[in-house]
């Protein structure tokens, strides 16, 4: 299944583990970055509905699951397409549970035709997740980007996010860096 979206500007996370109740939620700084996203797209490990349901107070969320997510419709499935301006991005939280990736240190992928079945078609862009850790590369004339994590970055990673911006028949893409509270 592919979804059509309509967006320009997307905000790509994963990893965040939302647990409002044990004193992990969206740090301020974060949420004022994400101003100007027509989309958040969610990579899993993103934690309790209550952490999708505030970035849905600024722009529509949609996803994949993760190990640590509550039941959503919004990330329900494991793998995803989206479709925007012609282009397709392919979704999946931990690409070698998925069989997307033979290694994610660094990310190299199964073969063409593996992605093409897993995907249903050819992928200008695979937006993973499941390191903490963010990469944003291109190999096989396909970018290939990890967020990283906004709440829980690995040792030694800053605090990121991705933004892309999907126009003119091309990605741009950037991973987001910030200070932590």
């Amino acid at each position: 299944m592919v979804d059509i979206v309509q967006a320009r500007s997307f905000i790509v996370l994963a990893d965040c583990h939302i647990h409002p109740a044990q004193g992990i939620d969206w740090p301020r700084a974060a949420l004022d970055s994400f101003d100007g996203a027509d989309l958040f797209v969610t990579l899993g490990d993103m934690g309790e509905r209550a952490g999708l349901d505030a970035l849905a107070r600024l722009a529509p969320v949609i996803g994949v699951r993760g190990r640590d997510d509550e039941d959503d419709p919004r990330t329900a499935p494991r793998l995803r397409v989206l479709e925007a301006a012609g282009l397709r991005l392919g979704c999946v939280f931990d690409p070698i549970e998925a069989d997307v990736a033979l290694q994610v240190d660094p990310l190299v992928c199964a073969s063409s035709q593996t992605l093409e079945s897993l995907f249903g078609s050819q992928l200008d862009a695979l937006l993973w997740a499941s390191t903490h850790t963010p990469s944003l590369e291109r190999a096989v004339g396909r970018l290939h980007i990890n967020p990283g994590s906004v709440t829980l970055p690995s040792k030694g990673a800053p605090a990121s996010f991705a933004r892309l911006i999907v126009a003119n028949g091309g990605i741009e893409a950037e991973i987001v860096y910030f200070q932590r509270p």
